[in-house]
């Protein structure tokens, strides 16, 4: 764990929360805790969007392990969340296709919640992107 875990987790609950306030958004507890913890899980990351997200899909289904596909599922509401590279995309809703398959194969509660979370979170980017 990163020596400045808790700082993460305090600064993003705050930036959710404000956010949450701005959009009119609010999110039920376990899924605001849940995007808390996914930023602060990646707020030093520099390689989101990186690896392909159809093979690392499949990686997951071959590794059989539901965390697997979990991950596979937190970098698509990222990347579909912040827009990185959407030019790049094959489709405008490719992201939250792919996420939202990945966290129902998992038996994930994302999977009814990606839409409303990549919404605070998108929010989140375009204020902090403004800045």
């Amino acid at each position: 764990m990163d020596k400045h875990w808790f700082e993460y987790v305090k600064h993003c609950y705050d930036l959710v929360v404000e956010t949450e306030g701005i959009t009119e958004l609010v999110l039920d507890h376990e899924i605001e805790a849940y995007v808390v913890h996914l930023t602060a899980k990646n707020f030093k990351r520099t390689d989101i969007g990186n690896n392909a997200v159809a093979i690392m899909m499949m990686e997951a289904l071959n590794s059989g392990h539901r965390d697997n596909l979990v991950d596979v599922a937190d970098e698509c509401l990222i990347i579909h969340s912040y827009p990185l590279r959407q030019h790049r995309w094959p489709s405008p809703t490719y992201y939250q296709d792919m996420g939202t398959i990945a966290y129902g194969m998992a038996g994930h509660i994302m999977e009814d919640n990606f839409v409303p979370a990549g919404r605070v979170l998108s929010a989140i980017f375009r204020k902090t992107h403004s800045l």
